[in-house]
């Protein structure tokens, strides 16, 4: 990952701390996922540039793409709250549930728009085995 305060690159890497894997390593080898509801999907990838959300790219029929979000918008708000950084949007997006209607504020080319994403489960987008 990426990330750039007062036009200074800084490379990052997302790192999981092992005590956070114990609690969900039983799910994990006997499903292979967690038993828990799935977090809300945009199909949108970004990154933080000087506290503000940037859109790098859109994956191709997801739920961003579908609502009109583009690459290099930058998202200012969820619901009616502002967003302060990458970390405070994923907990702004993760306080609704996957299939949520989630409002947008993106400023694109200098001017504000509000966007209406309809989330997803984002394992219904993976591919599956295909089974014989």
């Amino acid at each position: 990952l990426q990330m750039s305060r007062a036009g200074e690159v800084a490379d990052i890497n997302m790192v999981v701390p092992i005590n956070l894997l114990t609690p969900i390593l039983e799910d994990l080898v006997k499903r292979g996922q967690v038993a828990k509801p799935p977090r809300p999907w945009l199909g949108a990838f970004s990154a933080e540039s000087n506290g503000m959300v940037v859109v790098m790219s859109v994956a191709e029929g997801g739920p961003a793409a579908q609502a009109g979000l583009r690459q290099g918008d930058i998202i200012s708000d969820v619901r009616d709250g502002e967003v302060d950084g990458l970390a405070d949007f994923y907990r702004k997006l993760w306080q609704n549930p996957a299939g949520a209607e989630i409002p947008l504020r993106v400023v694109r080319d200098g001017r504000e728009t509000w966007l209406r994403i309809k989330s997803a489960d984002r394992n219904s987008f993976l591919k599956k085995p295909q089974l014989q």
